[in-house]
């Protein structure tokens, strides 16, 4: 693998793209070991914090999975990010240079800048989309809306439920889509009354991961829970406790309050966090049994909401 700091992107981001492309080439298959961070470190001569950020990367796009103590290992997603022809034509593409001698890197980035004029110009002749992601914490309507605009493309903006009614008509207006959970779909509708079939409630994945990694853990465990809020926090708890694992000792601690963070690290079997906050701790500690635990929407709402948006319904009477 090869990162280049005079490339456009960030170094993690280089080497998370090429880990990727590795795995969806088959590569690395289900289930295989990934490199280490120290081997990788060492190879490319980069601090190891660079390359945790880009497992984390490629852990929160669904193409890892991290167990503590033994490393990164890879996971081939259902959904990958190219169709069959594309990932056909990019391999073409590859060959044809290759044949000829020409450099790639130099070929995707000529290609890279045209895309982004065409996509500007395809883009000017569409009418402007911007969806309204709804929850109860900033946090989570963050974490949802940049889930969504990184899947679609879209203008997502998160909106936390309780300021929903201090927005004015105006604001209101600019949202094609207002997008929730089940469980606030009356209290939006009663909030936006001429806009009900403007709101599409969703289903959020399961922890099933993070269910899975706590099952596994000895009883009378030391677990943590971070995100950024104590709300959050008290919230991921909460779902500790109700996937009958109350026999795990739990310590809480949140980004907003930093020194809450390190008693976490402390014989902790296993931290379970939101991505902001295992940064921080993984940079306290790089082999810290972090375990990500960002609620995103099922591939089924996003299909959803592709489909929804691509109808280009908008009633704002």
């Amino acid at each position: 693998m090869l990162v280049d700091p005079e490339l456009e992107w960030p170094l993690h981001q280089q080497l998370a793209a090429q880990l990727q492309a590795a795995i969806e080439d088959g590569e690395y298959r289900q289930g295989e070991r990934l490199p280490s961070v120290r081997e990788l470190s060492a190879m490319l001569r980069l601090n190891r914090n660079t390359i945790v950020h880009a497992y984390q990367m490629l852990e929160y796009a669904g193409y890892a999975r991290s167990e503590p103590g033994r490393g990164y290992f890879a996971v081939m997603p259902v959904r990958r990010s190219l169709a069959p022809s594309q990932q056909q034509l990019l391999q073409e593409t590859l060959g044809r240079l290759a044949d000829r001698g020409e450099d790639p890197v130099a070929f995707a980035k000529a290609l890279w800048a045209r895309a982004l004029k065409l996509a500007a110009k395809a883009e000017c002749l569409l009418p402007p989309v911007r969806v309204a992601v709804v929850e109860c914490t900033l946090e989570q309507a963050s974490i949802l809306a940049h889930d969504l605009s990184e899947k679609l493309g879209v203008d997502a903006m998160p909106v936390v439920l309780s300021g929903l009614d201090k927005l004015d008509s105006d604001e209101l207006k600019n949202f094609t889509l207002f997008v929730t959970t089940y469980q606030h779909v009356d209290e939006i509708k009663s909030l936006l009354p001429g806009r009900s079939r403007d709101i599409l409630p969703c289903l959020l994945t399961a922890h099933l991961e993070t269910l899975r990694r706590l099952k596994e853990l000895p009883r009378n465990s030391k677990i943590g829970v971070a995100c950024v809020s104590w709300e959050g926090t008290h919230r991921l708890a909460e779902m500790v406790q109700e996937a009958g694992l109350a026999e795990l000792t739990v310590v809480e601690g949140t980004g907003e309050d930093p020194k809450t963070l390190p008693p976490l690290l402390d014989g902790t079997a296993l931290i379970v966090s939101a991505s902001p906050v295992a940064e921080i701790l993984l940079a306290f500690r790089p082999d810290a049994p972090v375990v990500i635990d960002d609620r995103t929407f099922t591939e089924g709402a996003v299909e959803s909401i592709r489909q929804r948006l691509a109808g280009g319904h908008r009633d704002h009477s």
